[in-house]
């Protein structure tokens, strides 16, 4: 075995011992006592096959599990039918009692682990940094925490499956020695000469296993561009083509799956044949040939077939482990590298803003190799002021925006909140205190209500507080003209609402949660004149209330601002309120005169 392949499968085993630890020793004593004990209650049936036959017993035929019938001496209690019955019905009840419970605890293994998995999978997602998250590939995250967590789980209870019945397995082989060492070697050799037919088979498994993992991240990618850009596709028709693709993955995927299966119907197929060729074969030689006790070839041979019962179980549950062990590679890279790519580990509390926010010769780049997008940026908003960004694209007031939530941390430069630098540590407490407004409104696929409390406890209070949030958004009569009311569902990405009710939720939704700063990033430029007035009110009603930062390409959005920076080229090139922007700035003037307004 290649050393790449010993380091796969050992990081499969690290995978779930790293999670699970003492629980797995624990699982596989029991059930190393369960094969203990039901050979013990096995190797019974031949001191009571001979007293039934002759009266008496030959300690010769048990070999050294002879030590059976000298426990009923040691004891005093006769080797009679009667007591032999009592003594076998006693230990294969205790064995059934402790496979049942093994059973359970195994049960609960399996729901803590997959509950584990996801949760770990969950924390990762929510706390990788930003900058990190948007370049991992949307379509794998989905295809993992749908599909390859399910297989990873799937493959949990494989290999464990597997690993209880390799400690029977080798229970019952131990057994078999101590009974007819000659005969139990002999077949032991003839397992091992068929366990490497299954191998080729498995190795074939897990290479297909771990393709169709990853032919599956490119469909889930598909999948998400086509709900996110259907309204294109469909009016374009391109949609055809985007179908092509779509059918050619899934058809790449299902061949994988059938090949698999064909494997591992043949793997079913041949296994007990081939066994069985060995186990006759070998019989043959020691009775027939080598005149051996047939009686003192049974027992072992009793153990050798419950061995074989294990060894057909573990094969089986090795091969369904490898083809579902893609998932578990998966799952595993994705966690490796959410973890790695973590905001933070530590959270220093930060106090809701009281004087301002600096930005003091901030400078920031998207990578080392791409020119900087904002350039020696030093300018101040203080609180309770409505500051704006206009500019042309590409200019930088986004990426702003995005550093004033946190999003990303400057290249050189502080970012200061009431004097102290925003770093790291204290982003996650600061945006507790941001409400985000984009041009493309969030609105979950849920009811007004929640949309708007996020999920708050229907109290009194709550109602009470939601109410006074419609009416400071406008947003009063939309909701009682629902057919539901606050439970009407709005459909996904609020479908069922226009644009204008859309952005009027998002931003209820940040005065519902108490923000004291706001950012809208182009949050009218997709609304029509009527509903850019509506939400200007709205705007205008929480100046001097808010701290709010605007970016807009329609500079009647801002007018009322009291700062108004010019960026250009990532550079403030001028700033002043509207008026002496106007007047300073040929640039800004310019704007005004081709807006006419």
């Amino acid at each position: 075995m290649s050393k790449k392949k010993k380091s796969n499968q050992l990081k499969y085993f690290v995978f779930y011992f790293s999670r699970l630890k003492h629980r797995i020793p624990i699982l596989l004593a029991l059930k190393g006592f369960v094969a203990f004990l039901d050979g013990i209650g096995l190797s019974l049936f031949i001191p009571l096959l001979q007293i039934t036959e002759s009266g008496e017993s030959s300690r010769e035929t048990l070999g050294k599990l002879a030590f059976v019938i000298d426990f009923f001496e040691k004891i005093g209690i006769e080797l009679s039918i009667g007591n032999l019955l009592i003594f076998m019905l006693f230990l294969f009840s205790t064995k059934a009692i402790i496979n049942y419970g093994s059973s359970l605890y195994f049960a609960k293994i399996r729901v803590n682990f997959m509950k584990k998995t996801r949760i770990e999978l969950i924390d990762g997602i929510c706390n990788v940094s930003y900058p990190n998250f948007v370049n991992t590939d949307l379509g794998r995250i989905q295809n993992v925490l749908t599909t390859e967590v399910g297989r990873a789980i799937g493959a949990f209870t494989s290999i464990f499956s597997t690993l209880q019945y390799v400690v029977m397995l080798l229970g019952y082989l131990t057994l078999a020695f101590l009974t007819n060492f000659q005969f139990a070697l002999l077949i032991t050799v003839a397992g091992v000469l068929t366990n490497y037919i299954f191998q080729v088979i498995g190795k074939k498994i897990e290479s297909d296993s771990l393709m169709r993992s990853l032919i599956n991240n490119g469909l889930q990618g598909r999948v998400l561009e086509t709900v996110f850009n259907y309204k294109y596709l469909k009016a374009t028709d391109l949609i055809s083509n985007y179908r092509k693709k779509l059918i050619k993955l899934t058809s790449e995927a299902e061949a994988i799956s059938l090949k698999m299966g064909k494997l591992n119907v043949l793997a079913g197929a041949i296994r007990e044949p081939i066994i069985m060729l060995f186990v006759c074969t070998i019989v043959f030689i020691q009775v027939v040939l080598m005149g051996v006790s047939m009686l003192s070839v049974a027992l072992s041979l009793v153990f050798f077939m419950r061995s074989l019962n294990c060894l057909l179980s573990v094969q089986s549950n090795w091969l369904s482990f490898l083809g579902s062990s893609g998932g578990v590679r998966l799952v595993n890279a994705l966690n490796e590298e959410l973890g790695k790519n973590i905001e933070t580990k530590e959270h220093e509390n930060v106090e809701n803003l009281k004087d301002n926010i600096q930005f003091e010769n901030v400078t920031f780049s998207y990578s080392p190799d791409l020119p900087a997008v904002l350039i020696n940026i030093n300018l101040t908003i203080n609180k309770n002021q409505t500051v704006a960004f206009v500019g042309e694209s590409g200019s930088g007031k986004t990426t702003l925006v995005n550093m004033l939530a946190g999003l990303f941390m400057p290249v050189t430069g502080q970012i200061k909140v009431d004097g102290v630098p925003l770093t790291t540590s204290r982003v996650k407490k600061f945006r507790q205190q941001v409400g985000y407004i984009t041009q493309e409104p969030v609105v979950f696929n849920d009811t007004v209500f929640n949309n708007i409390t996020f999920h708050e406890p229907k109290n009194e209070d709550i109602i009470e507080k939601f109410r006074e949030t419609l009416e400071k958004t406008t947003l009063t009569s939309m909701v009682e003209n629902l057919p539901e009311k606050e439970a009407s569902m709005l459909g996904d990405n609020g479908i069922l609402i226009s644009g204008g009710q859309k952005q009027r939720v998002s931003i209820a939704r940040e005065l519902f949660r108490e923000c004291s700063i706001l950012l809208m990033d182009e949050a009218t430029s997709a609304l029509d004149t009527e509903n850019e007035l509506i939400i200007q009110e709205n705007i205008n009603k929480l100046k001097g209330k808010y701290t709010i930062v605007i970016i807009a390409h329609r500079l009647s959005t801002v007018k009322s601002a009291d700062v108004i920076y010019l960026i250009d080229k990532g550079k403030i090139e001028a700033f002043g309120n509207f008026e002496e922007l106007k007047d300073k700035s040929p640039r800004f003037r310019k704007m005004v005169e081709l807006q006419e307004f």
